[in-house]
């Protein structure tokens, strides 16, 4: 590829000179400081840009991705650099990157987030969180909108969970090699999987090409493997409190009554104290999550699920308050007969089936005193 520019009143163009990477190091870090350099809208429609990007990320069993991206919907990327004077960069890369693909698969939210939290020192919701608040504050000083896509303006930390829990459920990530020169051998690999298979991943390579002018330095990356048309995108709207209650009834038809009578409590509590009620976006399990806002930040309590369970969202609230808020609300929570056995553990998510937590009608107003008081000591933290 041959680029050439002129600059000011010159009528000469002049060719600029290719940068040729010494190391696949340079095009994983490359990656690394600027995920939004996959050009994701040439593969799914409604797709926003990859934010965080974790490098060396180890898959016992096999070995480390170079790059995983995130981006603040949930969607996942592996992504493997090789140069093109490597012959890995020909059939080996292609297993390679399939075996890590295979070897995430299946992982669970909590191993996922807690191997990112050791890497990065921050949790996978903290890094996203970080990286939107960044985006906002360039588009702020540049006087622009918040951002184009609308996730980035009403990012919901619980649609974001599932969503990545439906990607390691389901195996849908996006696998990309990333060369800086591609070869007709894995240009044929790549448009072979796509066109001959119809797999629930999506697989690309992304020749990087670099060139420089003087102090300019020019980055023109271009996709292998992408659609005609972009994918459809493999996420559903948030359900709605129809959608939700008729595929409860259907599942567990026997906690009906309970799950209505706590939803509208919550709806009741959140419009009273600021709070607010959000459906999630599961593609097969519909689910509501009760939040406390304070300060316009958001503290994710519990969440309800058509499968008949009760999820306490310790692992965000614990990332948001004290250590002794926490041990506060667990200890409150076990006071109740039926949440005995919840462990405390605060950086995971703890269960409880509906049916069992409130077998006994009063537990349900027992449960939600102990909310309460969480609200009024989220309140308390914020006055001087």
């Amino acid at each position: 590829m041959k680029i050439l520019i002129r600059t000011g009143e010159k009528k000469d163009w002049e060719v600029v000179g290719s940068i040729k990477p010494k190391a696949e190091i340079e095009l994983q870090n490359l990656l690394i400081e600027s995920p939004s350099l996959i050009p994701v809208d040439e593969i799914r429609e409604d797709i926003s840009s990859f934010l965080i990007a974790v490098d060396e990320f180890g898959l016992p069993g096999s070995g480390n991705t170079d790059v995983l991206a995130f981006n603040s919907e949930g969607d996942i990327a592996i992504v493997e650099c090789k140069l093109a004077a490597n012959p890995e960069s020909k059939r080996k890369v292609v297993g390679q990157i399939l075996e890590y693909g295979a070897h995430l698969w299946e992982m669970d939210y909590e191993t996922l987030n807690e191997r990112i939290k050791k890497k990065k020192g921050k949790s996978l919701s903290q890094l996203i969180e970080d990286a939107i608040g960044k985006e906002s504050a360039k588009a702020g000083e540049k006087g622009e909108a918040t951002a184009e896509e609308p996730d980035t303006r009403e990012w919901n930390e619980e649609n974001f969970r599932s969503r990545v829990e439906e990607q390691l459920k389901t195996g849908s990530f996006l696998l990309i090699i990333v060369v800086d020169e591609i070869n007709e051998e894995l240009k044929k690999i790549v448009r072979y999987v796509n066109e001959c298979g119809k797999p629930t991943f999506s697989f690309h390579a992304l020749e990087m090409n670099r060139f420089q002018s003087a102090n300019v330095e020019i980055l023109v990356p271009y996709l292998y493997g992408a659609p005609t048309k972009p994918l459809p995108t493999s996420r559903r709207k948030p359900w709605t409190e129809k959608e939700f209650i008729d595929v409860l009834t259907e599942s567990v038809p026997d906690i009906v009554g309970i799950v209505t009578n706590l939803y509208e409590w919550a709806k009741s509590t959140a419009k009273g104290v600021g709070g607010k009620v959000v459906f999630g976006t599961g593609i097969e399990t519909g689910s509501f999550t009760f939040h406390f806002i304070r300060d316009g930040e958001t503290f994710s309590v519990f969440s309800v699920l058509t499968n008949g369970r009760l999820i306490l969202n310790y692992g965000w609230l614990s990332n948001k308050v004290s250590q002794e808020t926490m041990e506060g609300f667990h200890k409150r929570l076990q006071e109740i007969p039926t949440f005995k056995q919840i462990p405390s553990d605060f950086s995971k998510w703890a269960s409880i089936r509906i049916a069992d937590a409130f077998k006994d009608s009063e537990n349900i107003g027992r449960f939600e005193q102990v909310v309460i008081w969480l609200g009024n000591e989220i309140q308390a933290s914020m006055r001087p």
